[in-house]
């Protein structure tokens, strides 16, 4: 502790008055810098998914025991069980609203508990088949860090954060005639698994396919940033072998429409794969690429912007291209 001796009481008085003015000047140099990121910034919390290419399954369970922004758990945050298979196409399932730091970070960590979900009941993750069997999954990490810069606003606009687990990245599927194979991707796949978007500041992208050249049991639209697709794409990919690795998200063609969700603006090109059931025992195979195209517009070549809703209605101009 640092003492002052003090010679007499004037001079006491002046040194006080000194410091209270200087402790004032800091306080007010403090409060002005930090107003910008003090309060409360509301934040609502949610998952969704992309599509999973596997007919054999009804539901994906994911147990989140716990979320930390820039390693910081969010205080009032609820263990949660979400069926990550039943949101998808811009659904999304919210998982809880807070009262956050308004500022900037730069990582956000999901906990998973692979033993028991938010109900005690184990498993705390697995695959539900349509037969109603549970797979459990488990890993030899229990986080998923997503490392994205964002910032939330210490404003009266909500901010909406969403967290795109992609359940083809994180599951391998079984192998012909095995329905007991799922298991969950590498430890160092499953952190490039989910992805996180400011829904506020997001775009989407949907359509119509027509599809009159090629007989397929299922079309799956893959969007990706420009110049990032190429035909090892469609090779698995990695140490689980994942195919279309790279693509930001996607989105199976349903009744002939299609919705790919949650994008950040910049300029995509977005390709559709053709499944079938070849082996009639509920899996779909890979077929290959369609050649297709879109009315004045180069599908390979699309401008996103932020908080832009586009419609992009798209034919198959040729036979699919078969592996």
């Amino acid at each position: 502790m640092l003492k002052i001796k003090l010679t007499n009481r004037l001079t006491s008085i002046i040194i006080a008055g000194a410091l209270l003015s200087s402790l004032s000047l800091i306080s007010c140099k403090k409060s002005s810098s930090n107003s910008q990121n003090s309060g409360n910034a509301k934040t609502s919390m949610g998952t969704t998914d992309g599509a999973i290419d596997d007919a054999s399954v009804s539901g994906v369970f994911v147990t989140i025991a716990d979320i930390k922004l820039d390693g910081q758990s969010i205080k009032g945050f609820n263990k949660t069980t979400v069926d990550l298979a039943a949101f998808k196409n811009g659904n999304v399932r919210n998982i809880g609203n807070f009262s956050l730091q308004g500022k900037s970070y730069s990582t956000i960590t999901f906990v998973l508990d692979y033993t028991k979900d938010s109900s005690g009941v184990a498993p705390g993750a697995y695959v539900l088949t349509t037969d109603n069997v549970k797979h459990a999954l488990t890993s030899s990490v229990n986080t998923i860090t997503v490392a994205k810069n964002f910032t939330l606003k210490d404003t009266a606009a909500l901010n909406a954060l969403v967290a795109d687990f992609d359940l083809r990245k994180m599951i391998t599927h079984p192998l012909t005639g095995d329905t007991a194979s799922f298991t969950l991707v590498t430890a160092a796949e499953l952190q490039n698994s989910v992805r996180l978007v400011d829904a506020t500041e997001s775009a989407n992208i949907s359509g119509t396919f027509t599809n009159t050249v090629y007989a397929s049991d299922t079309v799956i639209a893959y969007i990706y940033k420009a110049g990032t697709y190429s035909a090892a794409e469609l090779q698995g990919q990695g140490a689980s072998g994942i195919k279309f690795a790279n693509a930001v998200t996607s989105s199976v063609v349903t009744a002939g429409t299609y919705k790919l969700s949650y994008l950040d603006s910049g300029i995509y090109e977005i390709h559709f794969a053709s499944y079938n059931d070849v082996n009639h025992d509920g899996k779909l195979v890979l077929q290959g690429m369609f050649t297709s195209s879109a009315t004045a517009l180069d599908i390979l070549s699309l401008v996103v912007n932020a908080k832009s809703n586009a419609t992009v209605n798209v034919t198959a101009s040729a036979d699919v291209s078969v592996n």
